[in-house]
């Protein structure tokens, strides 16, 4: 078997046998997948067959009443907070209403919508962090706020088709006037190895539209233990032809040419 043909059947076999499918009724589907939540849980999402045809994708309200068991409410009182929920599922296109977190679509575009929710269920559970009264913002800001002190051009939170229509988001894009677009992850707990192969799945994902891309896994050492770089660094090379950088947060600080506009 061509090795190239071995890669595809990797990333169709994860892809597929991650995610688990099972009738709660007979208008409702119980989808879990391989990534934790804040607790350390695996995710879970519903897909609720509705009357008009649509299907609504839903977190049942898990995500957020979760965090508030972290103290960590989402009521109005902190603009901030408030603010970082607003970003995140805005740019994904997700409905926050009493607490649920949801995408209503047609079951065509179901992959899709159910590829959004994910990714902002995971990047509200990275809410977390802020549980703690010493943390005043979330990984994503702080390199943001990096990327601004250094000078560096960048577009936050951009979104990009790939194959079969799934749309694909990174935290930022930061562009170079030599070698193209730089493609940014930022991962907070990078021994969840599963994120890792969420990465290298995008990748895939937009191997033909963005094939001079450099993607970079930024990943924050330092509030949660980075002891896996080996086993991540072997994800990427195992599932994707794309090159991928792991690049700590650590590393990034002490050498900011790391990341800027001019490679």
């Amino acid at each position: 078997m061509a090795k190239s043909q071995e890669l595809k059947n990797a990333y169709f076999h994860w892809l597929m046998e991650e995610y688990t499918f099972s009738d709660l009724d007979k208008n409702v589907v119980k989808i879990g997948t391989p990534f934790l939540d804040a607790d350390f849980d695996y995710i879970t999402m519903y897909a609720v067959f509705m009357q008009n045809g649509k299907i609504k994708i839903t977190d049942d309200g898990w995500t957020l009443n979760n965090l508030e068991n972290y103290g960590l409410s989402f009521n109005g009182r902190s603009k901030h907070r408030n603010q970082l929920l607003t970003d995140i599922t805005n740019s994904l296109g997700v409905t926050v209403l009493d607490k649920e977190l949801s995408i209503t679509t047609d079951l065509d575009k179901f992959p899709l919508a159910k590829q959004r929710l994910l990714q902002a269920i995971m990047q509200v559970n990275d809410l977390a962090v802020l549980q703690n009264k010493n943390v005043k913002s979330i990984f994503f800001e702080e390199i943001e706020a990096f990327l601004n002190q250094n000078d560096v051009l960048f577009v936050k939170r951009p979104s990009f088709a790939g194959k079969e229509g799934i749309t694909v988001q990174f935290d930022f894009s930061v562009p170079t006037k030599k070698s193209g677009e730089q493609l940014i992850r930022t991962i907070s707990n990078g021994n969840e190895l599963n994120r890792a192969k969420l990465l290298a799945m995008d990748t895939r994902l937009l191997s033909r539209t963005k094939s001079d891309a450099r993607y970079i896994a930024l990943i924050d050492d330092e509030t949660h233990p980075f002891s896996k770089r080996a086993e991540t660094e072997a994800i990427f090379e195992e599932n994707t032809t794309s090159k991928i950088l792991t690049l700590p947060k650590s590393e990034l600080y002490k050498k900011p040419e790391l990341l800027t506009n001019v490679i």
